[in-house]
């Protein structure tokens, strides 16, 4: 007879892989089937509930309670995938950016990841960053994360404090902040573009200035863009690390 005291453990268990694969950006795809979604989450759930298994746990309250128990497991699992998905958009967010200078933010295009209006080079970021973490084996680090969720804050144990509170607010900051620092290199060369054609417009009033700069930083933008695009791996290795650290900070705040 197979031992049915196992299985609240293990749907708590897939309760967290489940929410978190849901908000992280690597299932956040539209196109990926929710079978696909729920399978994988299920066979990561098998895989970890060894390590997530208390000694000794039952549903002391019946129904209700493991309704709560499950309700608390898929809270942890939404923050944990919500720290994830702040750094890819803090990328995003970086060549929107970009793009307000250039002046591809006029071209909105439907992004279908995130289902609303992106620019090109705020997509760009987003796709980059994310086949960055696949060659960098960046996935393995947030399951190695998600698995390590369960030895730091153990099921059913999370509690909503002030400083978890104040950590995600400070995640939001450093959102802003990272969108900043990688988006400030082409945005600063950009802005130097925009002083050297005021000048040029006041000294020679009879140039079409504003139909020069078009063209003008487009071409100086993405050429700053392809010297840098070397660089961004450093960036984004940078930034994945942190990620995985603020992971451990989130669920360390919430136990």
């Amino acid at each position: 007879m197979p031992d049915l005291s196992v299985w609240p453990v293990l749907v708590l268990v897939f309760i967290r892989c489940s929410t978190f694969l849901a908000a992280s950006p690597l299932f956040a795809i539209p196109g990926i089937p929710a079978v696909v979604k729920s399978g994988f989450a299920f066979i990561l759930a098998v895989i970890i509930y060894p390590l997530a298994a208390p000694a000794e746990f039952a549903v002391e309250e019946g129904l209700w309670g493991f309704v709560l128990m499950a309700l608390s497991e898929a809270a942890v699992g939404l923050a944990m995938g919500f720290i994830c998905t702040m750094v890819f958009n803090a990328l995003r967010m970086a060549g929107q950016l970009i793009d307000l200078q250039i002046g591809y933010a006029m071209s909105q295009v439907m992004d279908p990841v995130s289902g609303s209006m992106n620019t090109l080079l705020g997509r760009f970021f987003y796709y980059t960053a994310l086949a960055t973490l696949l060659c960098m084996d960046g996935h393995h680090g947030l399951i190695w994360g998600l698995a390590k969720s369960y030895q730091v804050l153990p099921l059913t144990a999370a509690e909503m404090s002030g400083d978890a509170a104040l950590f995600v607010t400070r995640v939001f900051a450093d959102t802003i902040t990272t969108a900043l620092k990688v988006a400030v290199p082409i945005t600063s060369v950009l802005l130097m573009t925009d002083i050297a054609l005021g000048i040029m417009g006041r000294t020679a009033p009879q140039m079409n200035i504003f139909m020069l700069g078009f063209p003008f930083k487009i071409m100086l933008g993405l050429v700053s863009l392809a010297v840098l695009l070397p660089l961004l791996g450093s960036v984004f290795s940078s930034i994945f690390d942190q990620m995985q650290k603020d992971l451990l900070l989130l669920v360390k705040g919430l136990s």
